[in-house]
């Protein structure tokens, strides 16, 4: 039952958790040395998070597709 739940807001847990490391790097970036820093800031935590939560992100699509595919076989 739980591990059902997990598994269905996984992708949005993902999403929350690339949106909060976006924000908090602009704001981080800004703070510390101004308007170009945070956007810098803000270039690279994107370029991190297209690497990494994009993997993740792949993956929850799969598993997405394959229980589409199964419900669809099942039927």
């Amino acid at each position: 039952m739980l591990s059902k739940v997990i598994v269905n807001s996984y992708e949005l847990l993902i999403e929350i958790a690339i949106w909060l490391i976006l924000i908090s790097s602009l704001i981080g970036g800004w703070s510390a040395a101004g308007f170009f820093a945070g956007i810098g800031a803000l270039f690279g935590a994107f370029i991190f998070c297209a690497l990494v939560g994009g993997a993740f992100l792949v993956l929850a699509d799969i598993q997405k597709r394959v229980r589409n595919i199964e419900e669809k076989m099942g039927s």
